[in-house]
């Protein structure tokens, strides 16, 4: 059994949505007018929203809109139904900004070009398939909020997703998809191959392969060729498998979620590059295949490049396995695992008590009881799995990252001042003004002296710092370490210095990681 998955060619053209509608283009706005409620209908939609001005709501009656193609308005205006009205559309958006869209049905949505910023689709009902072109959206200020995407099942030509992030650039797409749910269907929930799309608070589920017609696997959420995803806070249940990365991820944050899937491979990473995954809860039970539930895998396919230094903290999990290919971890720790122990010093082995009980039916019911294990030890202090109530999802749309370029980091101090003086000097140093944010661990090496029997190669987590720099050039950071990790450091014969650092404050754009030896 191929257990990472498989994953046909992508879709990348552009497919029509087979109606004709007139293509609108905003009128420029003159003066200043008070918000105003505009009524339409099917045939005067056109016209009023190409009158329509920045606050304006159009209120629409009951009908079929056919493909609404909207146009550049310089501020918002919005678009709902009247009170009891049941309204159908389709969506087209190639150029077009400013626009709100509530509580419609959507049958079927198309968003590209590169000029395409500040949209946003709330509370719609979708049973038809979303496509991005995020080859050509960048920064682009799009939020899908509160919606149900439903029983989408792949067509022969169609995208796998019933959302569809088809490719990246070097920039984020600026795409939030967040507080929705992703039900039934023969489709992936999500296929992502973008930059930068944050994907969270949803809930995923009964979504099961049905067939294999058209190349569908019917994946929750399936990550193909995308970089920089935050995925946070989503409740996957009643899948068969909840997040597939076969062929290659990079640079994804997956944290906060709850994944109760039926494959016992909950989170699949092939070929991953630098991904974080860390405080998820994938309860044990019994799954597919005679196996235990909640299995974290990597490794690689033939013929693509070896996994490297994925980090896997603080989670509640049943095991996490090496398959086919190659890969390595920059971190193991703190993990509760349900199966097989883990590898790293602080990671545990038992299972935990949930304030929902033995088998929980909400996403908030896998909170941990008091007492449980994992309970306010995880690395940073909280518990261990899915911080539930206690970091609340980000949500929102992103303000774009202020970008420079990837800082260089030096390491003033050697491990005999560490240990006289308990404080890690470095020097940092970026080509351009901005914003970066760290995040670092220390490995302490191998004792210098052997008969230190008891000496700690426990990581160091090192506390986030963020930098701002009105110009380029260099700044020297101190970190004030414990008493505990200043003396493994002072014992060790050298020790290993990881920096992470993004672009902006956020955890999403990541510039670099670099890896440094601190001599004694």
């Amino acid at each position: 059994m191929d257990i990472v998955g498989r994953m046909g060619p992508r879709t990348r053209g552009r497919k029509s949505l087979g109606w004709l509608t007139a293509v609108v283009i905003a009128a420029p706005c003159s003066g200043t007018a008070s918000a105003a409620d505009l009524p339409a209908t099917p045939g005067s939609l056109p016209s009023v929203f190409a009158s329509a001005q920045t606050g304006d709501t159009i209120v629409l009656g009951a009908g079929s809109y056919g493909v609404f193609r909207g146009g550049m308005k310089s501020g918002n205006v919005t678009l709902k139904p009247q009170s009891g009205a049941a309204v159908t559309m389709a969506l087209d958006f190639a150029p077009a900004s400013n626009i709100t869209i509530e509580g419609v049905t959507l049958t079927e949505i198309e968003i590209g070009d590169a000029r395409t910023k500040s949209i946003t689709v709330r509370g719609a009902d979708i049973p038809g398939q979303t496509t991005f072109r995020t080859g050509e959206l960048q920064n682009s200020n799009i939020l899908f909020d509160s919606n149900v995407h439903r029983d989408f099942n792949k067509c022969a030509g169609c995208g796998e997703g019933r959302i569809h992030l088809p490719e990246n650039t070097n920039q984020p797409s600026g795409i939030t998809i967040q507080n929705s749910k992703f039900l039934r269907g023969n489709s992936d929930g999500i296929q992502n191959g973008s930059n930068g799309t944050r994907i969270i608070n949803n809930e995923f589920a009964n979504i099961r392969q049905v067939d294999g017609a058209d190349g569908v696997h019917a994946d929750a959420l399936q990550l193909y060729g995308s970089k920089n995803t935050l995925i946070q806070g989503n409740w996957f249940h009643d899948v068969g498998s909840a997040i597939m990365a076969p062929d290659g991820a990079e640079r994804e944050i997956i944290e906060d979620n709850v994944i109760q899937s039926t494959n016992p491979f909950a989170i699949q990473l092939g070929s991953d590059n630098g991904s974080i995954v860390r405080h998820n809860t994938l309860p044990d039970g019994a799954c597919e295949f005679n196996k235990r539930c909640g299995i974290i895998t990597l490794g690689s396919k033939p013929g693509l490049p070896g996994g490297r230094e994925t980090i896997i903290t603080d989670n509640i999990l049943g095991e996490i396995a090496f398959t086919g290919g190659s890969a390595t971890t920059a971190e193991e720790n703190f993990n509760l695992l349900a199966v097989v122990g883990g590898r790293g010093l602080k990671d545990v082995r038992g299972k935990p008590t949930y304030l929902g009980g033995t088998a929980p039916t909400s996403y908030a019911g896998f909170a941990l009881a008091s007492g449980s294990r994992g309970k306010g030890d995880a690395s940073d202090g909280s518990d261990r799995g899915a911080r539930i109530g206690a970091v609340a999802p980000a949500a929102g749309i992103p303000a774009t990252p202020v970008a420079v370029g990837p800082p260089v980091i030096k390491v003033l101090t050697k491990l005999r001042s560490i240990g006289k003086t308990r404080k890690l000097r470095l020097l940092v140093k970026v080509s351009g003004a901005g914003t970066i944010r760290l995040e670092s661990s220390i490995r302490p090496g191998r004792a210098s002296d052997r008969a230190r029997s008891r000496h700690s190669r426990a990581v160091i987590t090192l506390r986030p710092r963020v930098l701002t720099f009105d110009i380029a050039g260099g700044r020297t950071i101190v970190f004030k370490l414990k008493r505990s990790a200043a003396r493994a450091l002072a014992r060790s014969k050298n020790a290993s210095l990881s920096v992470h650092s993004y672009a902006g404050d956020s955890r999403t754009q990541r510039l670099r990681t670099s890896r440094l030896t601190i001599r004694r």
